[in-house]
C-alpha cells in the first residue's frame, strides 16, 4: 500500500478516535502532535518526489500547530486545535483553488497541479478534525442542535462535499466507475443534501433571516444541477462530460459555504481589518479565475483569428480538411491548441510531420498542448498520463483512447480532418 494511502488511513483512524474517545478530546493538542509525528515517521525514508511533497505538507502542519501553542498559550487546547485546524484548512483550500488559474500564467505553478488532490484530501482531514471536535464537544453529537445554527449548517455543507471529493480522489475510481455511476452518485448526493437543507430550514422558522438561508440553499441547488454530468454542462462545455470532474466542480459550492460558515460564526464579530483580510481571500480567488478566463478567451480569439486568416478547406476521400495555420508558425516539439468543429485539439510538429490529437486528457481534462512531447508521445502536464500521438492510445494498462485527426500540408498551410480518424476506438473513463 502506498504511503499516502496509509497516511490517509491513519488520519481517518485518528478522527474516529476523536469522536469516540473523551480521553483523546481532553488531550487533543498532544494527540494531534503525536499523530503528526507518526505521519512524519511514515515518510521518513521516502525518496519519491510525490511523497516528499506529502512529508513537506505534514511538517508544515506540525510547525503551525507548535507555533500556535507557543504564541497563544492562554487559549485552551480544544479551542486552539479547532482554530488552527480551520485556519490551515482555509489556507490550503485557497491554495487548491488558486493553482488552476495561476497555472495559466506560470510553468512552475503548473507543476503543482499534480499535488492538488493531496492538498484537497488534507483540507478534508483538517476540516473533519475541526468538525469532529465541534460536533462532540460543543453539540454533544446532536444533529438537531448542530443544524439549529446557520453557520454550522454551512460548515456541514462544505464538509459533506469535501467528504465525497476526498473519497473519490482515488485514481482507481476515476478509471473504473462508468459514466452512469457518476451520474447516479451526483444525483444521490444532491438528494441527500436537499434533505439536509430541508431539515435545516424547518429548524429556522423563528429566524428572521430564514428566507435568506432558503435562497442560499436554492442557489446551491441550482449550481449543483447546472454542473451535473447529465445537465446543461454538456451544452456549455461542448465536449465529452467526465462525471468525476463534474463532481469535483462542487468545490466552489463548498468554498462559498466555508465563507458563510466563517463569516456567520466568527469573522462578522471581528475588527474591520480582520474582516477585510478575510474577504481578500475570495477576491483573490475569484479575481484569479476571472483573469484566467480572460487569458483563455484571448488565446481562443488568437486561435480563431489564425483559422479565419487562412480560411481554406478541401475535401479528399469523403473527408473535409480545415486549414489551421501556416506551417512556419509551429515550433519543433512544442504543442499548439486549435479548435476543429468546436472541439479542442493539440497539434505537435516533429520534423516534417504533424500530429493532431484531442487536447483533453482522459484523466482530468488536462491541456495536452502544454505537455512534454518526444518521439510521437505526449505527456499531460497535470498528472503525467502519456499518449501515443499516432493512434491516441493511452500508454498504460487501461485501454483509453483519445480522438486523433489526420493532418495534411498544402502550400505551406497545415490542414486537419474535421472528424477523428479513430472514432470507433475512442474511449474515456
Amino acid at each position: 500500500m502506498k504511503r499516502h494511502l496509509r497516511a490517509a488511513l491513519i488520519g481517518i483512524a485518528f478522527l474516529i478516535a476523536v469522536l469516540s474517545s473523551s480521553f483523546i478530546r481532553e488531550n487533543i493538542f498532544y494527540s494531534v502532535i503525536a499523530t503528526l509525528v507518526l505521519l512524519e515517521l511514515l515518510y521518513l525514508r521516502t525518496s519519491l518526489k510525490e511523497e516528499k511533497c506529502d512529508r513537506f505538507l505534514i511538517t508544515f502542519i506540525f510547525i503551525t500547530f507548535i507555533a500556535a501553542k507557543i504564541f497563544f498559550p492562554q487559549v485552551d487546547p480544544i479551542s486552539l486545535v479547532v482554530r488552527t485546524a480551520s485556519l490551515l484548512a482555509f489556507f490550503l483550500l485557497n491554495l487548491v483553488l488558486l493553482i488552476g488559474p495561476w497555472s495559466r500564467f506560470s510553468e512552475r505553478i503548473r507543476r503543482l497541479y499534480f499535488y492538488r488532490r493531496h492538498l484537497g484530501v488534507t483540507v478534508f482531514l483538517l476540516g473533519s478534525l475541526h468538525a469532529a471536535i465541534i460536533f462532540s464537544s460543543y453539540f454533544s453529537f446532536s444533529l438537531r442542535d448542530t443544524f439549529s445554527s446557520p453557520f454550522t449548517f454551512y460548515g456541514f455543507t462544505a464538509w459533506f462535499i469535501f467528504l465525497w471529493l476526498a473519497a473519490s480522489s482515488w485514481d482507481f475510481l476515476q478509471k473504473a466507475v462508468p459514466s452512469w455511476g457518476w451520474k447516479s452518485l451526483h444525483a444521490a448526493l444532491f438528494l441527500l443534501y436537499m434533505g439536509a437543507g430541508y431539515y435545516f430550514y424547518t429548524l429556522q422558522q423563528a429566524d428572521p433571516a430564514v428566507n435568506t438561508h432558503l435562497g442560499i440553499i436554492l442557489l446551491f441547488a441550482g449550481l449543483w444541477i447546472v454542473v451535473a454530468p447529465y445537465s446543461l454542462i454538456r451544452k456549455i462545455m461542448q465536449t465529452y462530460v467526465f462525471g468525476w470532474k463534474q463532481l469535483h466542480v462542487l468545490i466552489y459550492i463548498a468554498y462559498l459555504s466555508i465563507l458563510l460558515h466563517a463569516w456567520l460564526g466568527v469573522i462578522s464579530l471581528q475588527n474591520v481589518w480582520l474582516k477585510g483580510l478575510f474577504w481578500l481571500s475570495p477576491i483573490i480567488v475569484f479575481g484569479s479565475h476571472l483573469a484566467g478566463w480572460i487569458k483563455r478567451g484571448q488565446e481562443d480569439r488568437t486561435i480563431n483569428q489564425s483559422i479565419q486568416a487562412t480560411n481554406q478547406e478541401f475535401h479528399d476521400g469523403g473527408k473535409r480538411f480545415i486549414a489551421l495555420a501556416l506551417v512556419k508558425d509551429f515550433q519543433e516539439g512544442k504543442g499548439k491548441k486549435f479548435y476543429v468543429g468546436k472541439q479542442p485539439i493539440a497539434i505537435f510538429k516533429q520534423g516534417n510531420s504533424f500530429f493532431a490529437i484531442s487536447n483533453l486528457c482522459a484523466h482530468q481534462k488536462g491541456p495536452l498542448y502544454q505537455g512534454r512531447f518526444s518521439e510521437g508521445v505526449v505527456e499531460c502536464p497535470w498528472h503525467y498520463w502519456t499518449y501515443n500521438l499516432k493512434d491516441g492510445s493511452f500508454l498504460g494498462k487501461e485501454k483509453f483512447c483519445l480522438p486523433v485527426y489526420e493532418t495534411r500540408v498544402r502550400d505551406g498551410i497545415l490542414f486537419v480532418s474535421e472528424e477523428p480518424v479513430n472514432k470507433e476506438k475512442v474511449r474515456h473513463p
